[in-house]
């Protein structure tokens, strides 16, 4: 029997290896270089990004050392309070904003959502951008930028498999013109994006402070870059 057991483990172990086969970490544990934030606003502790909660308006902590197109990215997060999302192929205009894709990151009852983040409000197309896709569903945007929404699972259903207050697991797979959202395992959303003149082929990856005493963390980032 403790052979058995034994060797169950050791398959198990090499099977969470393999999973992980082509990721790097793009954050130290230790401080954030390679990061850039508002100053004060986040800060590393015990191997933790947090945002601090002290910021009254919208910021974003950049990852700058790629601009990557097709990838995993996966990591883990906390939310406390307030509102936050993990932006992805992202231009940076500069003092700490970001314009692009962003999955949210809040209240269960917000979680899965895919948007288009400093969208102003006026845009043409604000209305089919701001929610790209929420819980449950496929969203695919035309080459002229119309949608269509398929709901394929209850939204409470699949927002029920994020936890409060504790830490979760997010999958991020950008792949072409599709955007995949994971939590603990679980698929959020999707968004398949063909809009010519909006859908986004590569930027940033940011994590984002909406102020207003926000209170979210981050840790274990690992980012794969697909062919």
């Amino acid at each position: 029997m403790k052979t058995l057991l034994t060797l169950v483990s050791i398959l198990f172990a090499a099977s969470l290896h393999a999973d992980e086969k082509g990721f790097v970490s793009i954050f130290n544990g230790r401080n954030l270089n390679g990061w850039d934030g508002k100053p004060g606003m986040w800060e590393v502790r015990d191997g933790e990004i947090w945002c601090t909660g002290k910021s009254q308006e919208k910021n974003w902590l950049i990852w700058r050392k790629e601009q990557p197109a097709n990838f995993v990215l996966r990591l883990e997060f906390r939310w406390d309070r307030g509102n936050s999302g993990v932006q992805v192929r992202s231009d940076d205009l500069g003092n700490w904003m970001v314009h692009g894709y962003q999955a949210e990151v809040a209240s269960q009852d917000r979680m899965a959502l895919w948007h288009h983040s400093l969208l102003a409000l006026d845009h043409p197309k604000k209305k089919t951008r701001q929610l790209m896709a929420t819980a449950g569903q496929v969203a695919t945007l035309a080459p002229d930028g119309t949608k269509t929404v398929k709901q394929v699972a209850p939204p409470k259903e699949v927002q029920s498999h994020f936890k409060e207050h504790e830490w979760n697991t997010m999958e991020i797979i950008a792949d072409g013109p599709k955007l995949i959202h994971k939590v603990n395992g679980v698929l959020f959303a999707t968004v398949i994006d063909r809009d010519t003149e909006m859908s986004r082929k590569k930027g940033y990856i940011a994590f984002q402070d909406h102020g207003k005493h926000c209170v979210v963390a981050f840790r274990n980032i690992r980012l794969k870059i697909l062919p």
